[in-house]
């Protein structure tokens, strides 16, 4: 009786765990000291938390270059939420969900940009008659990387004294979560987010690997405990 006890209070612990356990995903923009920052936290947390990946976008303009960096992290709600908090606070734009989310709406994507861009790409969906849902919405208030874009050299002391005022420059940046409610709708949204030169992120194919390989260490896990309760 008492081992039936244990092994029932086991198993409880073990499925508690799990329901607190990178079951929380975001997508965090900002400036690459911002990202720095969020990286670094997230790697000394190590298995609270895990980076999906980092990218830095560049933006061309007629004579300026502006950049930015995302990150999408997986890991337990309390520390995403800590993740995104930090950010917010300094002027970063995040977007978190769950798995849950994920299955209710396979169809979700993520996409960042320059406000006017994400405001043209709204336009031109909204002409197009799509059926989008739009779920989160998240906005930077700190700065964006800008750098002078020339033909030709520029005198490092010129370079040192325009870029901090290119830096502080007010520059919006927007992170967007939207849901795409027909299938067949979902290439022609991504055309009209590459066209206005936003960032896309499809979760549908960027998740599903890291799913498949929760389902299977799951298994692993469910079969060891079973194999160890047999030999008890």
């Amino acid at each position: 009786m008492i081992e039936d006890r244990i092994q029932i209070l086991r198993r409880a612990a073990r499925i508690s765990s799990r329901e607190n356990n990178e079951k929380v995903w975001c997508v965090i923009a900002g400036n690459d000291r911002l990202l720095d920052d969020i990286a670094y936290n997230a790697i000394t947390a190590k298995d609270r938390a895990k980076i999906l990946f980092r990218e830095t976008i560049t933006l061309e303009e007629k004579r300026t270059l502006k950049k930015y960096d995302c990150i999408m992290i997986k890991g337990e709600e309390l520390k995403i939420r800590e993740l995104t908090n930090y950010s917010n606070e300094r002027g970063g734009a995040s977007v978190q969900f769950t798995t849950e989310l994920l299955k209710e709406k396979p169809n979700l994507l993520i996409l960042i940009g320059l406000e006017e861009q994400v405001i043209h790409f709204t336009g031109d969906c909204n002409r197009a008659k799509l059926s989008i849902d739009y779920l989160l919405e998240d906005h930077t208030t700190g700065f964006i990387k800008t750098e002078i874009k020339s033909g030709f050299r520029i005198p490092s002391f010129l370079k040192t004294t325009f870029t901090p005022i290119l830096d502080v420059s007010d520059v919006v940046l927007t992170t967007l979560l939207i849901s795409v409610e027909n299938d067949d709708d979902v290439t022609k949204v991504k055309k009209i987010s590459k066209d206005n030169t936003l960032f896309g992120i499809d979760l549908k194919n960027t998740i599903k690997n890291e799913l498949n390989e929760n389902a299977d260490s799951e298994q692993n896990s469910d079969e060891k405990e079973k194999s160890e309760e047999e030999n008890q």
